[in-house]
This record gives C-alpha cells, sequence and structure tokens, in this order.
C-alpha cells in the first residue's frame, strides 16, 4: 500500500477517514508491506498484507476466485493472450489508448488481465476484487512505472473504500453475473464515476429456454461445492484426456470431425487467429472448465433489466447491447 493512500481510502463501514495504526515493514519505493490501518470514526481495523491493504476477510463467497487466479495467474497473460485481452477491452469500452491523467477503478480485478491494459493507457489505475486473487494481480503487474501508478486493495464490491465521484472511468468485466445482488453490485459503482465520464460493464446474458440445457448449469449444483484443489485436479486429467481422445477421434478420415463435435471441450486449436501449443491450449481449457463449475453464484441477467438499472442510477446509456462475455453495457454519468 502506497504511504499517499491513507489520504484516498475512507472506511467501508461508516466511510470516515483512516489512519495508519501500526506500520511493521516498508520498502524505499513509498510501500507499506505489513501493517495495519484504522478508522479513525469507528475505530474498524484493517490489514495491510503482501502490500495488499484487505477490507474484507479471506473466507467469502469468492474463495473459489482466489484459488483459481492464483492457480492460474499467468495463464492469460502475454504474446496472444495479451492481445485477446486488449480488442475485448477496446471493443468493451470505446475507449482510447491515452487516458493520461485519468483515474480508473476496476471492479474485480481477479489476476489482472485488464489491469494491465488499462495502465497501458497512462491512467492510474485503482483496482480491487473480494478474493485474495489480489496477490497474482499484484505480481502479475512488473514494470516499476505501472507498478507506481496501480493501487491494489482487496474489498466488497457493496462496500468500495473510496471517495464517491472519484473516477474519470469505471469498468467490471466478468464479476457482476457472480455476485449474490447482481442489481446492488451494478448500482454500487454508478457513486465513484465523476459527472459526464463513464461506467463500462459486461454480464453474462440471460436464455432461460438455452440456459437449461447449457452442461455447465446441469453440472455445477454437484461440483460447486467441492474444495478447489479437488475440482482443478478433476478439470485438468479431464481436459487432458478427452482434449487427446478428441484430437485422435478427428483424425479419422472422412467421420472423424463429426464425431470429435460430440465432446463438449470446443475447439482444439484457434488458428488462424491464434497459435497456442498444446500444453498452452490444455491449460487454457482447464481454466475455462474450472471457471465454469466452481463459483457459488452464477446469475445471467436479462437486457431490459440493464436498462432499468441505468435508468435508476442516473445514467445515461451509450451502447447496450451483446458482445464477448454476453451483455455490454456502456453508462454516462450527466
Amino acid at each position: 500500500m502506497k504511504y499517499s493512500d491513507i489520504n484516498v481510502f475512507c472506511c467501508p463501514e461508516c466511510r470516515s477517514s483512516l489512519r495508519f495504526l501500526e506500520i511493521n515493514q516498508q520498502d524505499k519505493n513509498s510501500e507499506v508491506l505489513e501493517g495495519l490501518i484504522s478508522c479513525v470514526n469507528c475505530n474498524s481495523t484493517y490489514p495491510i498484507i503482501k502490500s495488499i491493504p484487505r477490507f474484507v476477510s479471506r473466507d467469502n463467497y469468492a474463495s473459489s476466485f482466489g484459488y483459481q487466479w492464483k492457480k492460474f495467474s499467468r495463464t492469460q497473460f502475454g504474446g496472444n493472450q495479451k492481445q485477446i485481452a486488449k480488442v475485448r477491452f477496446d471493443a468493451t469500452t470505446k475507449w482510447p489508448d491515452n487516458l493520461k491523467g485519468q483515474l480508473i477503478l476496476e471492479a474485480g480485478c481477479g489476476a489482472g488481465r485488464f489491469t494491465e491494459i488499462a495502465l497501458d493507457t497512462g491512467a492510474e489505475v485503482y483496482s480491487f476484487d473480494l478474493s485474495d486473487a489480489v496477490e497474482a494481480g499484484m505480481a502479475n503487474i512488473k514494470s516499476l512505472e505501472l507498478k507506481m501508478r496501480h493501487h491494489l486493495f482487496q474489498a466488497d464490491i457493496y462496500k468500495i473504500p473510496l471517495p464517491y465521484e472519484m473516477f474519470d472511468k469505471i469498468f467490471c468485466f466478468g464479476v457482476l453475473q457472480h455476485c449474490p445482488d447482481v442489481k446492488k453490485a451494478y448500482l454500487s459503482l454508478a457513486p465513484f464515476l465523476k459527472r459526464e465520464r463513464e461506467l463500462v460493464v459486461d454480464c453474462y446474458l440471460g436464455q432461460p429456454l438455452k440456459d437449461i440445457f447449457k452442461l455447465k448449469y446441469l453440472l455445477r449444483p454437484f461440483f460447486k461445492w467441492w474444495r478447489p484443489s479437488w475440482l482443478f485436479a478433476f478439470c485438468s486429467i479431464m481436459i487432458s484426456v478427452t482434449y487427446d481422445i478428441k484430437s485422435s477421434f478427428a483424425k479419422i478420415p472422412m467421420v472423424g470431425k463429426l464425431i470429435s463435435r460430440l465432446i463438449p471441450i470446443g475447439r482444439l486449436n484457434y488458428e488462424p487467429d491464434y497459435y497456442f501449443s498444446v500444453p498452452e491450449i490444455k491449460e487454457i481449457k482447464t481454466l475455462s472448465m474450472f471457471d465454469m463449475l466452481s463459483p457459488k453464484y452464477d446469475q445471467p441477467q436479462r437486457i431490459s433489466s440493464f436498462r432499468l438499472w441505468m435508468q435508476g442510477a442516473g445514467l445515461e446509456i451509450l451502447e447496450l447491447t451483446t458482445g464477448y462475455n454476453g451483455i455490454n453495457a456502456r453508462g454516462r454519468r450527466p
């Protein structure tokens, strides 16, 4: 945690100022590595662990995501993966590449797949996640110059410990559908937006008739109670075995490709758009399978619901359509 951030963060319970109660370890780059901060009003205390202020307990509904993004901390980084993330970020936000001097809030950063993209714009970025995936998110920002503009914390989307109307841009990708109350999560973001600035989110699209037959929704009631380590081992074995079987079937003349389509693990490769080695493809698919089966909550929404929420938040609707992750909702605060 940067020393200067003590003047920015506020208590998530009463929104009063914070102060350093203990500084147990610090470094030469003005970072508090270990310590304790407290509220000047209600005396709530929050630890700083591994340089990250923790405004929530580690035991929460997003714990599987903490395991996931620490286990797959580099799966979505570098090379083709960064290019894929950049394409999705640009298509969803419609933001320019140069945002120097602006403040961005990233809600639900995970391992930081989009954090680096946001930082590359030159903006100052505040990122948080409910899970301890924030530790992977910190490790994945390598450049000292980017680190100086990155402010990372662990917090609840319903109780963001920052001042209202602070940010020029806010984005939240791949998160809302996994919250207990999707509407409340979305509405909790709008107060942190400056006037005439933008909030961009995505969310799974609800298609009730199709969702009934989706394999992940049929399997999740059983798998979401597994320990993350058990589920990871299961996913790793299943993907490795089924990928090899599907690859073998695909080589059979005439009927091979047709038979291989019956194995529901997606494409064998991503060419000609992107090249990945077989081990990389297996890792990507293992992550995808784990991500589908592990969440405690998975609540797709309707576009009509987002329209009502955006209007209720007093946002001008710039775009409300479908995109990479389902619904894309881009709004501006008048």
